[in-house]
């Protein structure tokens, strides 16, 4: 009877639950928060003054460095072109890029319009060496056979992203 009641004892201790033991730990959690991104324009994307041809269209290109040529069909009156140029700050050391668009319509409030397209940078992006930066933006109007006179305007979206 006694290795009954001995079975039966080590029988119900091995069914009886174990007491589990629970383990914790902290972890940390943080983030860094970097200064905004801000672009300022400083200088128009200029073409100057241009006489158009009566029968044939053609197109006037400024570079990011700034120069300007000016197609065989038309003429260049002024020196005045200016590649446009802008300031990036933001985080120190931090590298961006540039984003351009394909084209923009300009137009003289009268009905006339051209194109300008081929936006091209100085560089894709840059560096944020002490939190700034610069760059300059070129592009190419295409005028019209007899285009329309007036002074021509629009805008264009440049846009900076950290990298």
């Amino acid at each position: 009877m006694k290795r009954i009641a001995l079975a039966a004892l080590i029988a119900g201790t091995a069914i009886l639950p174990l007491s589990a033991h629970a383990a914790n730990v902290t972890a940390d959690a943080g983030a860094k928060i970097v200064a905004p991104l801000q672009i300022a324009n400083s200088t128009a994307l200029y073409f100057g003054t241009i006489a158009p041809s009566l029968t044939s269209s053609d197109s006037v290109v400024v570079s990011p460095a700034g120069s300007k040529t000016c197609g065989s069909e038309l003429t260049c009156l002024t020196d005045d072109h200016t590649a446009a140029q802008f300031k990036v700050s933001g985080e120190a050391d931090f590298s961006y890029t540039i984003e351009l668009p394909d084209s923009i319509t300009i137009s003289n409030g009268a009905g006339g319009s051209m194109t300008v397209d081929e936006f091209s940078g100085s560089k894709d992006g840059g560096k944020l060496s002490a939190g700034t930066d610069s760059f300059t933006v070129g592009g190419k109007l295409s005028v019209g056979a007899n285009q329309a006179t007036g002074e021509y305007t629009g805008t264009f979206t440049v846009a900076v992203n950290y990298q």
